[in-house]
């Protein structure tokens, strides 16, 4: 690629598939198991919720890793740093694909979760920092259309590849993947400046920079609408079952529609996101909507069509807003915190997952599981308002 960093005349496609294409084997990695619980308990002689943990221990590891990492990591390239992440993936894989018991298991998920942490903290700041503002939410599409594809092809193909062999040859298959994913990265990815500046009073108190207050906003709005999704989202298919009627059989149908609405909702967030001023403005109207919808799905659920388009609509709401937000991160965020903002939105990102679906659990006991859709909208909409409170303080200030 010839042409400068931040100043591209033309969109460096290569490095934006290879990005993609990164993103779709790292969280296709992190979710393997999900897939394969019944034939992992059986060989290794564990329960399910043991199995089942192991989603939670890689969250976990994030969330204790990711903003360290960001301190300790500073001073290296940005690229490098990229590769090193899929570097602990492969390595990840390669644990998983023969662990012997549990705890080796256990050990490769506690490595992958190192990688996620280190690759998150640095993803949406290399794209930030490698295209111009136009082009940025073009850049973000590949992160969300990477991220999608594996939800509904690369957990369905390890799901199969667990069957018809076993778990372990899935594991070795995104061995592969990981490994050829770190050659095209070496190969197609070009260093970008790391803004970093011992010299700067703030580099090693980041709260202390200027920007730090209006991105500790937009960090809650991530955390509060992943945490409001989650609420709900880990227990769809029951809700389906329970309250829509659907069996074991036709609940695929809604599922199906959600993965829909998703990839049509990575193309609205392409659409929206290109004027940078614009984000805050249309991140608002992106979750008040997503929040409306997840109440509206239980007033729908006594008809199975009318549900089934309402989880659609619900996961295109998601699918919008989660670009935007990660792409209002980095615009809010200045150059010097971008690595930070990056640790600090994966952190949130996995804490609404956990604490989400702790939530939901919880309420499921005294209330049923028609509660969380009303829950989980309530929680969403309250980051509507905290966006709102952002856009106005971007107008103040821009005045």
């Amino acid at each position: 690629m010839k042409n400068s960093v931040g100043s591209a005349t033309r969109f460096p496609w290569m490095a934006m598939l290879t990005f993609g294409f990164a993103v779709f084997s790292l969280v296709t990695s992190e979710f393997l198991p999900t897939g394969m619980l019944p034939s992992m308990v059986e060989d290794l002689s564990v329960s399910t919720s043991q199995v089942g943990f192991l989603v939670t221990i890689w969250a976990g590891t994030v969330v204790l890793t990711a903003i360290p990492m960001s301190f300790m990591t500073r001073r290296f390239a940005r690229k490098n740093l990229l590769i090193t992440a899929v570097v602990l993936f492969i390595a990840s894989n390669v644990l998983a694909a023969t662990a012997a018991a549990y705890p080796m298991l256990v050990a490769s998920r506690v490595v992958g979760g190192v990688g996620n942490g280190m690759f998150w903290m640095i993803a949406t700041g290399y794209i930030t920092t490698l295209l111009p503002a136009h082009q940025r939410s073009r850049g973000f599409l590949f992160i969300s259309a990477g991220a999608n594809l594996a939800f509904i092809v690369g957990l369905p193909l390890g799901t199969a590849l667990s069957a018809v062999a076993n778990w372990r040859f899935a594991f070795v298959v995104m061995f592969v993947v990981t490994l050829v994913t770190a050659v095209l990265l070496a190969v197609f990815l070009q260093h970008v400046p790391n803004a970093h500046d011992d010299n700067n009073p703030h580099s090693k108190r980041p709260w202390k920079d200027p920007t730090f207050p209006l991105l500790g906003l937009t960090i809650l709005v991530v955390f509060l609408v992943v945490a409001g999704s989650n609420v709900f989202y880990p227990y769809v298919t029951p809700f389906l079952i329970e309250v829509s009627g659907f069996d074991r059989v036709n609940v695929s149908v809604p599922l199906a529609a959600y993965g829909l609405g998703g990839v049509l909702g990575i193309f609205i967030a392409a659409w929206l996101g290109r004027r940078p001023e614009k984000i805050s403005r249309n991140l608002v109207w992106a979750v008040t909507y997503m929040g409306a919808i997840m109440a509206a799905v239980n007033l729908l659920a006594g008809d199975p069509v009318l549900v089934a388009i309402g989880i659609a609509l619900w996961s295109m709401g998601f699918s919008i807003a989660d670009p935007l937000y990660g792409q209002l991160v980095m615009e809010v965020a200045s150059p010097r915190l971008r690595d930070f903002a990056g640790a600090l939105r994966t952190t949130a990102w996995n804490l609404g997952i956990g604490g989400g679906s702790l939530v939901g659990g919880l309420l499921i006991i005294p209330f049923g599981v028609g509660i969380l859709p009303y829950v989980g909208g309530a929680i969403v909409l309250f980051a509507a308002a905290v966006t709102l409170a952002i856009r106005r303080r971007e107008r103040r200030d821009a005045n």
